[in-house]
């Protein structure tokens, strides 16, 4: 008993320096350290029966230390590998001050079964909990200034050269009994049974997408673990949607998570839900901190499980699904407009050979300024230039994320012609550019417009046509800034003549706009005037006039001006709702 005692103190002393010494009568199973480089490291385990284990572990923590999310900032733990539960974590408590550092040494046992022990090194002294991470500022001298002078004097000079000393010293070591039955290792984390699909291990501002299609109804468990912001909102979190009606099946929110370990922020989902057949899609996404790519606080228990897992309840229902990236929901497009980014102005053109009803699907961004949108569509008849469906706030629902995203689905009835859709975002939060939590579909951010119904038929419809405008007797469209353009025609009878028009202006003065004049006499026959303008859309100073005249037969010259802001793609306020137009037309009226 003495030589053994004599044995185990030369053990733990050797531990102190770093060393690993195995103790007499036990093996050692697991041992992870070193973490100069790297954040977590793991090791998994299973043991036949009940076992005692001797855990010795090296890291640190400092009490009262300003921002901190935890009272640990190198520290290990144990779950239970089939139910991802933690059975033992180090924590101040638990541990002893050796110098600097905090140590345990001590025996705990566990039932049989499969464990994955973890340890990890997410953050070091005063910087714990504050996001820094000193792995990129190893062999750097760190300025401090101010109230954090007291730093300087509490860690030295160098801090980076003391993080690269501790750190390599911090370390975590796993033994049993020598008379324990078999142990085996694994790798963590282990797979769920009947797995139908994971994304796992989710780095910073990553955006998940998958589609699945089910067949027969069945029950799937979601494992879902994320972040939680400070508000009312999820930062890393995932959802399920229907791709045929849009609705909303399943998503993670602040209602239904609970705490995952580690900081407070740290959320998981775990649950069973229904799904009847049918085709959907699974969304994940990230915002630009706190990930299995670097904590910024103490990590989830279940670290390498960060992200989505869906899990079948059995073998017959994991093969009634199947994952594919084709949808029902691309059957019948006749336009689509989507992820679109900030700043565009998008427009496509169809026409109709008969009658149809159409399911226009939108998603954009609701102005918090003033009770309209953002980012929106709408579409006008390609020969009349009259809007026929506008993406009105009033009658939007929300999209899910943010307050403001807002979604439109619904069907509408056009007549035979052609039709143009048009889709304008503004500077901020569009796709792949959030500046908010994004919506529940951010790859349909645009505009779907598609056939529906039974009797929607694909061969009366002409997709990506050039609009051809009928009746052009003269035109002069697309103006930009400080322009002077004209265009000449002749008329070979007296002739009705519809003018449309588009222009700046405001304060009852028009900035850009247009005239006819006679080129025998250079007489003006028509001007477009403020008083006979109208309100054409987006921003206030935006006017249009759509008005008939009679011209006698002769030549003319079609004119436009434009001043030095606000044109075509040139806007400096909303663009008009017919902006491919901006300039004067002049068509014949039969």
């Amino acid at each position: 008993m003495l030589n053994y005692f004599r044995q185990y103190c030369i053990a733990v002393l050797l531990l102190s320096f770093g060393q690993t010494f195995v103790l007499a009568g036990e093996k050692l199973i697991v041992q992870l350290k070193d973490f100069s480089r790297t954040e977590i490291k793991s090791g998994g385990f299973s043991i036949p029966s009940d076992t005692r284990l001797h855990i010795y572990a090296l890291g640190g923590g400092e009490q009262k230390i300003p921002f901190s999310g935890s009272d640990m900032y190198a520290y290990g733990w144990i779950i239970k590998a089939d139910t991802r539960e933690t059975v033992w974590q180090m924590n101040r408590e638990n541990t002893k001050r050796s110098k600097d550092n905090r140590t345990f040494d001590d025996y705990i046992s566990l039932p049989g079964g499969s464990y994955e022990v973890y340890f990890t090194a997410y953050g070091y002294g005063p910087f714990y909990g504050t996001g820094t991470d000193l792995r990129k500022l190893q062999d750097k001298k760190i300025p401090m200034r101010g109230l954090l002078q007291w730093l300087r004097e509490l860690f030295g000079e160098d801090i980076g050269k003391d993080w690269k000393v501790r750190s390599k010293n911090w370390e975590l070591d796993l033994y049993v009994d020598d008379e324990a039955g078999n142990v085996d290792m694994f790798n963590p984390p282990k797979e769920f049974p009947y797995t139908v699909y994971k994304a796992t291990r989710i780095g910073d501002n990553e955006h998940v997408r998958q589609r699945f299609i089910i067949n027969k109804p069945v029950n799937l468990r979601i494992y879902s673990l994320g972040e939680k912001d400070f508000g009312s909102e999820m930062a890393d979190y995932g959802w399920i949607m229907d791709t045929r009606t849009h609705k909303l099946i399943w998503q993670m929110d602040r209602e239904n998570v609970q705490h995952a370990g580690g900081d407070q922020k740290n959320v998981k989902y775990d649950d069973v839900i229904s799904f009847q057949a049918g085709d959907y899609v699974l969304f994940y996404t990230t915002d630009a901190s706190h990930s299995f790519v670097n904590w910024n606080a103490a990590p989830p228990s279940d670290p390498f499980n960060y992200g989505i897992t869906l899990i079948a309840s059995k073998d017959g229902d994991k093969r009634e699904i199947k994952l594919t990236q084709a949808s029902k929901e691309d059957q019948n497009v006749i336009v689509q407009l989507v992820r679109i980014g900030n700043n565009e102005t998008r427009n496509a053109s169809f026409t109709l050979k008969a009658e149809s009803k159409i399911r226009i699907y939108a998603l954009g961004e609701a102005s918090l300024s003033r009770r309209q949108m953002a980012d929106y569509g709408w579409i006008i008849n390609t020969a009349t230039r009259e809007k026929v469906w506008t993406m009105d706030l009033d009658r939007s629902d929300h999209a899910g994320g943010a307050d403001k995203n807002r979604m439109i689905d619904e069907v509408i009835t056009l007549q035979k012609g052609t039709y143009t859709v048009f889709y304008q975002t503004d500077d901020s939060h569009a796709y792949n550019d959030w500046n908010d939590s994004p919506p529940f579909d951010p790859e349909h951010w645009g505009i779907t417009v598609s056939g529906e119904g039974d009797d929607f038929k694909m061969s009366n419809v002409e997709k990506n046509v050039t609009p051809h405008q009928a009746g052009v007797i003269a035109q002069v469209i697309g103006v930009g800034d400080n322009a002077n353009l004209s265009q000449q025609f002749y008329l070979d009878k007296t002739t009705r003549v519809r003018v449309y028009a588009l222009g700046e202006g405001q304060n009852r003065e028009l900035y850009d706009y247009g005239w006819i004049e006679n080129s025998s006499n250079s007489n003006v026959v028509w001007e477009m005037t403020y008083a006979m303008t109208f309100h054409a859309g987006g921003g206030r100073k935006n006017r249009s006039v759509s008005t008939t005249i009679v011209l006698d037969k002769g030549n003319y010259i079609l004119h436009y001006v434009s001043d030095d802001s606000h044109s075509y793609n040139h806007w400096n306020v909303d663009p008009p709702d017919d902006p491919t137009m901006w300039g004067i037309t002049l068509y014949e009226e039969k």
